[in-house]
């Protein structure tokens, strides 16, 4: 009965965001997040994770849902990206000095494309000749659940439906996603390097996350590398249109001309797109394990003990700090970093 109340939300949301004029607000997308959250909150809390049956058949539901709105349209044709994102190698090596315009037919329902290329160089390039972009999206999107099938709470939460159907969709997010998989939970040493310097070529939220991840274990040297790695693959293209790079790769203006206010309109329009959603879920899935034990371990008693103390309570004893109170989460990097701007260290617990 749990499975099915599981499977039930995760579907229902679904249907709730593209069944209903949700799809055309702003709270699309957070729709699919929560939809997702809340079917993997009551599958955790039940178990369920566990059971290798029921990771199995979650993603059965969500590869079905998938391979059916690729195949016939059925809740598709949200974005232009599957038709896009493998066209805008036509404008190399100039890949930011134009504009691309673009006729296609998505599902019987004639479209038509005139913007700027506005990702990193390698995504566009990254395509299979003749396939079409959303079964590579799907294999992308089926390759990471594959890679993170060790850890099954992450898996719970790449499999839902929500996640299946945006890559049949054809959202370009897939490909990044799989080079972060590779770089930080898959391959090491020199391979996970390799796949470190593709992921910061392709979209520009796989380059914010690489950094925050160097900044947050102050290991300001990857910061550094990141950065330069990051330039240098944008060089030659800066050389051939600088205002292009500017324009287009940096600023996210999507006008082929850079009118002003494109960026600004692109923007403010973010809470509209529905696979950015997809990547706060990705943190959470892949670092969010990591995070809990880093903060219920000993390097973060001290804070744990402020926040204690600052709630009037006693200080969880060594033996049951796996179980700190709400809220701890949060507040303990925030109280470290409170007191490293003031050069001030906390008092042992």
């Amino acid at each position: 009965m749990e499975a099915l109340v599981v499977i039930l939300i995760g579907l229902g949301s679904v249907f709730l965001v593209f069944w209903t004029p949700i799809l055309e607000t702003l709270y699309a997308g957070s729709g699919l997040l929560l939809g997702a959250f809340a079917a993997f909150y009551l599958a955790y809390r039940w178990e369920l994770h566990r059971e290798r049956w029921f990771l199995g058949t979650w993603l059965a539901v969500g590869l079905a849902l998938a391979v059916v709105s690729a195949l016939t349209g059925y809740l598709n044709g949200v974005t232009d990206e599957p038709y896009g994102t493998p066209a805008f190698v036509h404008l190399y090596p100039n890949l930011y000095g134009g504009g691309l315009h673009l006729n296609y037919d998505q599902y019987g329902k004639p479209s038509s494309l005139d913007s700027a290329y506005i990702y990193l160089p390698l995504l566009t390039i990254l395509q299979v000749p003749g396939l079409d972009y959303r079964w590579l999206m799907i294999a992308a999107w089926l390759a990471t659940v594959y890679l993170l099938r060790g850890a099954r709470s992450t898996c719970l939460l790449l499999a839902s439906p929500a996640v299946g159907l945006l890559a049949a969709e054809g959202f370009n997010d897939f490909v990044p996603l799989l080079g972060l998989t590779l770089t930080f939970v898959t391959l090491s040493g020199w391979r996970s390097r390799v796949a470190e310097v593709v992921s910061l070529g392709l979209k520009q939220f796989a380059n914010v996350i690489l950094v925050l991840y160097y900044l947050w274990h102050r290991r300001w040297t990857e910061v550094l590398v990141a950065l330069g790695v990051t330039a240098a693959i944008l060089l030659p293209f800066a050389l051939l249109s600088p205002s292009g790079v500017v324009c287009h790769a940096l600023l996210l203006n999507p006008s082929p001309s850079c009118a002003a206010g494109g960026s600004a309109a692109f923007v403010s329009g973010g809470p509209s797109h529905l696979n950015y959603y997809l990547w706060p879920l990705y943190g959470l899935a892949v670092f969010g394990a990591r995070y809990v034990a880093e903060i219920r371990g000993p390097s973060y008693a001290p804070e744990r003990a402020a926040i204690d103390r600052w709630r009037g309570r006693a200080h969880d004893a060594p033996s049951n700090s796996a179980r700190i109170p709400d809220g701890t989460l949060v507040l303990a990097p925030i109280v470290r970093l409170g007191a490293r701007l003031r050069r001030r260290a906390l008092p042992p617990p």
